[in-house]
């Protein structure tokens, strides 16, 4: 059973959408745990570019859009 997405998540992974190639830096100065970071990207939800910088997926543009 997958786990549901908590609000912080949905948050981080907003922000992500909102701002591509965001720093990993700035997402941890913005609230983000090392563990919400984790999970999104097991789910496949953001990517991890080269440099620590992140973008949404596939799979978490399609999340958004539910959302």
């Amino acid at each position: 059973m997958a786990e549901s997405i908590t609000p912080r998540q949905k948050m981080l992974l907003q922000l992500v959408a909102k701002h591509p190639d965001v720093a990993r830096d700035h997402l941890l100065k913005a609230g983000a745990a090392e563990a919400d970071l984790a999970y999104l990207e097991r789910q496949d939800l953001i990517r991890e570019r080269p440099a620590g910088h992140y973008r949404v997926s596939h799979l978490g543009q399609q999340v958004l859009k539910r959302m």
